[in-house]
């Protein structure tokens, strides 16, 4: 009975470790599997998911065809830029290796180019049945193959090779319809309908398949596929485990098989396989009914563990579950409904250290003791780790403990560890035995305050803050002292010190309640840096939580509602990451910078950062990354620089990870180009081209164009966080990378003309950097008269047609000068002769009758003769001078002024000679403005015909006649004398002066006898 009693506690015990195990398993693995809905994808209803080399997804849905980047579905038809337009319901896709998408429609098989944008249809022989839908596609060893129709149904291969030649028909079967195309092992195809299976042997011949047999398929990351179809089940790579689409198998022969763990089977139609496992990270995945189920098949000692992850997915619709775009993680979808599930299995970067009986601490100092155990305070008590097993559970301190909380914690050169309590005091632990370093200054002992900080500088002296300031500590007395105690002004005294940092020069940095202060502990100077301080001084906060020195010039300095500072000591604040800047809460609660120093760690009230200063970039690092808890405690981080291990401790827990695995990820995912928008001047649009994979040849701003917008991703970037992306242009010379400040759109605007190159690189959020780094060739044009040969061009333009000016104004200065010169000669010329013919003339007479009347003796009668001579030959040569000088001072006249003066001269020399003047004008004459030359030599012909009448004619009576036009001046003296024939007289030159004036301004003068008399006809032209 006892027996009995033994081996049924036995089985009840070893059935709960069985099932407890996988239970554990599971919720250690639930950690690590984020699943969440996908927002964009659940809008359809998905048939098929193929993913291309590129890293993007083209999605067969009951709306059609797509193209999903992980945020946004293009579809199909946005992208072709040659061929048909789809239409209707897409039931299969297929990406070879190419690149090439492959759709199955219900009118038949389509093939889609991304690089040229070409869609075409496959040329298929048609088929009368039920439908022509193409219901299964294969890409398998550089062959497409495909399944068509219904009662009958077809099977077509089509070689990649040749991929525009017609395929060939392989098999035909005059019922159902073809599900599903998979090869086995041996690498035999098989084909699938609701009921019936085949097998195509190598010959070409198609052989049934046993109608019991139960198809399972296995399908790997890197493309792997196997198909097993047979009545026994799947076995595991290592061990005796076997899988069933509903259990977990152990068969030891000669043993029967022992069943581990059972499921629920997920029910679908011949689609689907009865197992259809994705192997990813060393992990069977496959669906049961509601839930996701996995299995590790790593080679281990112990039975596989199975963990179960509820699952909702359509009920009564085929269940798949597929590879994501870069194969990092799973999708999971009923097919033809609404909904998609995104399961990401990947290993957290950190590890969240269990505690014994499952306390959650709120963790205060984390050091190592002498024997390599983890030291963790808490609120809770004190925990060690052993020191053989990073995973081990924190366990209680054995043994009494002095004080309830270990605040902080020194290590000493020897091993020796000062520990800094919670309103105790200090103890010097060494090996298992704890010392209280007492106190030996001359007031009352402050041991009811916490001790906040300890340091041991670089002279060996050991420091300590608390709540009553600065003390100092001599380890080998064992006794401690406040400094400066017997000062009681000290600014100290009155601070609670939270951290202490050794400058490079021996300074100590304290950052108080009170605000920052540094201490030269040889001198005593102490400076103070607080919000109510001058600049350099002032700090935005004077509750500073923690400090750290960098680098001489370089003080970082947390604050408990202003942010991290970065402070220079001479210069003041720098730098300020606040929430405005990225940081996740303005509550610091420590800082550390493990060797060699280019990363900085701050733990916050809301997550762990990651910060590089030489780059401005960030990480936040949360319970999503597998933290125990968001809101850090303050100084409870350590790095183990022995472990090369970073401890973070908080209110949650405590957690652990190595920095450097952080970024140095096996999978580096792949920087995508997603769409371009361009803004056109010529005409005014915006067009937006969404890319496939391939980068545009290049990209060119006109002139006028406002901008160019590309849009970002990443491969596997398939959550709500988005990486990082990094810019630079490259022209003349060397550009530094810029980052994209928010979001995935970078956005060109503004470019100075030139030819550049644009290289993008990206990063996850974790620091990952992405495989490739895009580079696009930018032209930013110009108008043609913004070019620099054109401006050249106008400027040479413009200097030879300034130096044509001036050369040509000087030219024509010139001109004027000689035409002035000529004139002014001319005048001159004309002042001679008039002065030489006429007035010299009449001068000579008055000069002759002068000597005459003076030389010899007259009779009265010939002096008086002489004398009535002498006057008329002054009279003349006096008229001659006033019309010279008339014709010199008065300009251009009009034609009446004219008229005026030759009627007074007329009357001053024709009554003296017995005759008598008509002057014959119309009343309506024109009245035109004359030009000088035009004036003098008018008024001198016509004083010359009235001389000549006065002189020759022998008349009575003259007549003037004036006649105008628009274009000429005829003027017409007539006398009614003796007569003449129109021939000069010896020594006379009447007629020809006036002929020559007349010729000098365009005009003619002829004469004309009349029956009694001789008229004289100017025509003069006005022009």
């Amino acid at each position: 009975m006892q027996l009995i009693s033994t081996s049924v506690l036995c089985w009840l015990v070893g059935s709960w470790l069985l099932l407890a195990g996988p239970v554990a398993q599971a919720q250690q693995l639930e950690k690590q599997l984020e699943q969440q809905p996908d927002r964009v994808l659940s809008t359809v209803g998905v048939r098929d998911i193929s993913s291309d080399p590129a890293g993007f997804a083209w999605v067969a849905t009951r709306q059609g065809m797509f193209r999903y980047d992980g945020r946004q579905l293009v579809p199909l038809n946005q992208l072709v830029r040659q061929g048909p337009h789809l239409r209707g319901e897409a039931y299969r896709v297929a990406a070879d290796s190419t690149g090439t998408v492959w759709v199955g429609m219900h009118d038949g098989l389509y093939a889609f180019v991304p690089t040229t944008g070409e869609l075409r249809q496959v040329p298929v022989p048609r088929l009368t049945s039920r439908h022509g839908h193409i219901n299964a596609l294969l890409v398998y060893r550089g062959t497409l193959w495909f399944g068509r129709g219904m009662d009958p149904c077809q099977v077509f291969r089509l070689s990649l090779r040749r991929p525009r030649q017609p395929p060939r028909l392989v098999w035909q079967h005059p019922q159902g319809l073809i599900a599903t195309i998979e090869p086995d092992s041996a690498g035999q195809l098989l084909f699938f309908s609701f009921e019936r299976s085949w097998r195509l042997m190598p010959g070409g011949r198609v052989l049934p398949v046993a109608q019991h047999s139960h198809r399972y398929r296995v399908v790997k990351a890197n493309y792997a596929r196997r198909t097993q179809v047979a009545d026994h089940p799947l076995r595991l790579p290592y061990g005796p485990y076997f899988l069933t689409d509903s259990a977990l198998l152990e068969h030891r022969p000669p043993q029967p098989p022992r069943v581990l763990a059972r499921w629920p089977r997920n029910s679908s139609s011949a689609a689907v396989p009865r197992l259809d496992v994705l192997e990813l990270d060393s992990t069977w995945y496959w669906l049961g009914d509601g839930e996701l189920l996995a299995l590790s098949i790593r080679r281990q000692r112990r039975p596989p563990g199975l963990e179960h992850y509820p699952l909702q997915l359509a009920k009564e619709w085929n269940g798949w579950l597929c590879f994501n775009r870069d194969r990092t993680g799973l999708w999971a979808f009923a097919e033809g409904m609404p909904g998609l599930t995104k399961l990401q299995p990947r290993q957290a970067p950190i590890q969240a250290l269990p505690v014994a009986g499952g306390l959650r601490l709120s963790t205060r100092t984390i050091s190592r003791l002498a024997d390599g155990r983890l030291l963790v305070g808490s609120y809770s008590g004190t925990f060690t780790q052993a020191a053989d097993s990073p995973l081990a559970p924190l366990r209680r301190w054995p043994g009494a403990v002095p004080g309830p909380v270990w605040f902080c914690s020194l290590r000493l050169p020897d091993a020796r560890l000062v520990v800094g309590l919670e309103n105790v005091g200090i103890q010097l632990l060494t090996g298992q035995r704890m010392q209280e370093i007492v106190w030996a200054g001359p007031h009352p002992n402050p041991s009811g305050k916490t001790t906040f900080c300890l340091l041991r500088d670089r002279a060996g002296r050991v420091w300590a803050g608390g709540q009553q300031g600065l003390f100092q500590l001599d380890l080998a007395r064992r006794t401690r002292w406040r400094y400066r105690e017997g000062d009681p002004t000290w600014p100290l005294h009155r601070c609670e010190i939270e951290a202490i940092s050794e400058g490079a020069n021996g300074e100590l940095w304290l950052a108080t309640n009170q605000g920052l202060y540094c201490l030269q502990p040889a001198t005593g100077a102490l400076r103070h840096y607080g919000p109510n301080e001058l600049p350099p001084y002032r700090l935005p906060t004077g509750l500073v939580r923690c400090v750290l020195v960098a680098h001489p010039d370089s003080v970082w300095v947390g604050t408990l509602d202003a942010g991290l500072l970065l402070l220079h000591p001479r210069r003041g604040v720098q730098r300020q990451l606040t929430l405005g800047q990225g940081l996740p809460s303005e509550a610091v609660a420590f800082v550390l910078a493990p060797r060699p120093g280019r990363v900085l760690w701050v733990g916050t009230h809301n997550g762990l950062v990651r910060y590089e200063p030489h780059t401005g970039r960030r990480s936040d690092l949360t319970t999503a990354e597998g933290l125990a808890t968001n809101e850090l405690n303050r100084q409870s981080g350590w790095y183990d620089s022995v472990r090369q291990r970073l401890y973070v401790g908080g209110v949650g827990g405590l957690s652990y990870f190595a920095p450097q695995d952080l970024t140095a990820a096996e999978y580096r995912p792949r920087l995508l180009l997603t769409s371009l928008t361009q803004h056109h001047a010529q005409p005014d649009t915006i067009r937006t081209e969404y890319l496939t994979g391939t980068l545009p040849q290049g990209l060119e701003l006109a002139p006028g164009d406002a901008f160019a917008d590309l849009t970002l991703g990443v491969s596997d970037d398939d959550g709500s966080e988005l990486g990082r992306f990094m810019y630079r242009l490259l022209g003349s010379g060397p550009a530094p990378w810029q980052e994209l400040d928010a979001g995935n759109r970078l956005r060109l605007q503004g470019l100075e003309p030139g030819d550049y190159t644009l290289e993008i690189r990206g990063e996850t959020e974790l620091g990952t950097p992405t495989r490739n780094v895009l580079r696009v060739p930018v032209r930013a044009r110009i108008y043609w008269w913004r070019r620099p040969g054109v401006w050249a061009a106008l400027t040479a333009l413009l200097v030879v047609a300034a130096v044509g000016g001036v050369y040509r104004w000087q030219q024509q200065r010139g001109r004027r000068r000689e035409r002035h010169w000529q004139a002014e000669r001319a005048l001159r010329q004309r002042i001679a002769a008039d002065l030489h013919d006429d007035v010299g003339n009449l001068l000579t007479q008055i000069s002759m009758h002068s000597s005459l009347l003076r030389e010899t003796p007259h009779s009265p009668t010939q002096t008086r003769n002489r004398l009535d001579a002498l006057a008329v030959a002054s009279r003349q040569a006096a008229q001659q001078m006033s019309d010279v000088v008339w014709s010199l001072d008065t300009g251009s006249l009009r034609l009446s002024q004219l008229l005026n003066r030759m009627r007074d001269h007329a009357q001053e020399v024709l009554p003296p000679a017995d005759l008598d003047v008509q002057f014959r004008v119309c009343p309506n004459l024109p009245d035109p403005a004359l030009a000088p030359a035009l004036l003098h030599n008018f008024y001198l012909i016509y004083k010359e015909a009235l001389h000549n009448v006065v002189k020759h004619a022998h008349a009575t009576t003259v007549t003037v006649q004036l006649a105008a036009t628009t274009a000429s001046l005829t003027l017409t003296v007539a006398d009614d004398g003796c007569g003449h024939d129109g021939r000069g007289r010896p020594g006379g030159r009447g007629l020809a002066n006036m002929q020559a004036r007349a010729r000098t301004v365009g005009g003619t003068v002829c004469y004309e006898p009349l029956a009694t008399g001789f008229a004289v006809v100017a025509v003069l032209p006005l022009g």
